[in-house]
């Protein structure tokens, strides 16, 4: 499994992690609900990414990583101390902040396919 490149550089601080319940539901007419949670692992992280002051190879790498993925092949993404198996679903946003500056921004979302 492909690992994210290193560009030499970690995302930008005040990374924040957003976990989401996968919960089944069944509402009933009289306005109770059963709930139970969905699968094995109910619990996903999903982290908003930040990279700024980037040059542009540094920009380029990344983005083409991840659009290479596109949007279905998971990677290995290093956060907190721990290597996380990760999958960017949407494409990354990128733009030209400055004369020689560029940033980048994604969603990874903890992936637990095998």
């Amino acid at each position: 499994m492909d690992t994210l490149p290193d560009i030499g550089r970690q995302p930008d601080y005040g990374l924040a992690g957003q976990p989401a319940f996968a919960v089944d539901t069944v509402s009933f007419g009289d306005g109770y609900e059963q709930r139970r949670p969905s699968g094995l692992n109910s619990v996903r992280r999903s982290w908003r990414v930040e990279w700024t002051l980037l040059d542009y190879t540094q920009m380029d790498a990344l983005r083409d990583f991840l659009l290479s993925k596109k949007g279905v092949e998971a990677f290995l993404w290093e956060v907190e101390g721990e290597s996380v198996q990760v999958v960017c679903k949407q494409a990354p946003q990128d733009s030209h902040t400055n004369f020689s500056t560029y940033s980048l921004s994604a969603t990874f979302t903890e992936d637990f396919t095998p």
